[in-house]
């Protein structure tokens, strides 16, 4: 291949990831619950507060860490992933013993990220994050399976 034709070959190359590595680093930042606007399947549930810390790990990984209040109990998990659809383990607490929750994400848009929740490998809930446009908004669509119905919510987030 000719030079001219290696330089066009790389610009439609990264034409065709940079939105994808927009889209990832849309989701580093520190982020605040709305509780006023999220919603869950089990108002008992609900969460009354919330952070989410989400930074860039370096080799196309990205660390989250976040803290909710439910009930006047204040839980945290922490993950470190790549959207890439592989499970990822994830660290609660407090910790629920003999229990491994694993997550994994994959791209579905310019905008949207579709994850998975699995319990000791068993899927229990699907999320659909998506950013806003003016990158100031992550709502997260969560729907339970099974007996885990009650985990559905729409999260809504606003950038710090």
């Amino acid at each position: 291949m000719n030079p001219v034709n290696r330089l066009c070959a790389a610009a439609l190359v990264f034409a065709l990831l940079a939105p994808a590595v927009r889209a990832q680093e849309a989701l580093v930042g520190s982020w605040v619950l709305d509780a006023s606007v999220s919603k869950t399947a089990v108002p008992q549930l609900a969460a009354a507060g919330g952070t989410l810390e989400i930074a860039d790990a370096g080799a196309g990984k990205f660390a989250s860490t976040s803290e909710i209040t439910v009930g006047g109990v204040t839980g945290r998990s922490e993950t470190t992933y790549a959207v890439d659809g592989k499970d990822y383990a994830i660290t609660a607490t407090p910790a629920q013993p003999g229990v491994a929750l694993t997550s994994s994400m994959e791209r579905v848009s310019e905008t949207a990220f579709k994850s998975n929740v699995k319990m000791n490998g068993q899927l229990i809930a699907t999320a659909t994050t998506e950013i806003s446009a003016d990158q100031k908004t992550m709502t997260q669509t969560t729907t339970g399976l099974g007996q885990f119905a009650v985990l559905s919510s729409t999260v809504v987030f606003r950038r710090k």
